[in-house]
């Protein structure tokens, strides 16, 4: 018998140029879904997001690996502010809570984005005239992130606590 992968979690990726265009869209989404909830990935992430989106309550923002203690009523949305380095850390997450489909804002300045040119990306759309707050969409962007992904986890020494993507990475990652 032939067994196929499990696909968990259909993935939208919504990449953003830069920071900025980044936390105007998640205010934006934030302000089109009242009870929804923004989850982010690493502490220093949930402190800049509430930091820059200060007029927001700070109940709305949450780290993700706390949402299953966040009250979820059915269909309530949640957006998540980035990605994990590990796909399989997502994947749990949204099995853990049975979520069926995971929107994803990310900006081309995180550090997941290093590991597939994220700064030659970013570069080609200044150039191409893309605003900061004009999203980039596409399943061949949401494939090369799962691609890096895919290559931070043949790197991964270990899967220790950080505060930060920049720290996670380094903590980590062989970097040789």
């Amino acid at each position: 018998m032939f067994f196929s992968k499990p696909k968990g979690a259909q993935v939208t990726d919504i990449i953003y140029i830069n920071e900025n265009g980044f936390h105007s869209a998640i205010a934006q989404w934030m302000g089109q879904n009242a009870n929804g909830i923004v989850s982010v990935w690493f502490q220093r992430d949930l402190e800049t997001l509430r930091h820059a989106l200060h007029n927001i309550p700070e109940n709305r923002f949450t780290l993700s690996d706390r949402l299953a203690f966040v009250h979820l009523d059915e269909g309530k949305p949640i957006l998540f502010a980035g990605h994990h380095p590990l796909h399989l850390n997502e994947q749990s997450i949204c099995d853990e809570l049975g979520l069926k489909q995971m929107l994803v804002y990310s900006h081309l300045d995180m550090a997941l984005f290093s590991y597939f040119g994220g700064k030659n990306l970013k570069e080609l759309m200044s150039k191409m005239g893309v605003k900061e707050d004009e999203p980039i969409t596409h399943t061949m962007i949401t494939k090369a992130i799962e691609k890096a992904q895919e290559k931070i986890a043949s790197k991964v020494i270990s899967d220790m606590h950080a505060n930060s993507e920049e720290e996670w990475m380094r903590m980590n990652v062989n970097q040789g």
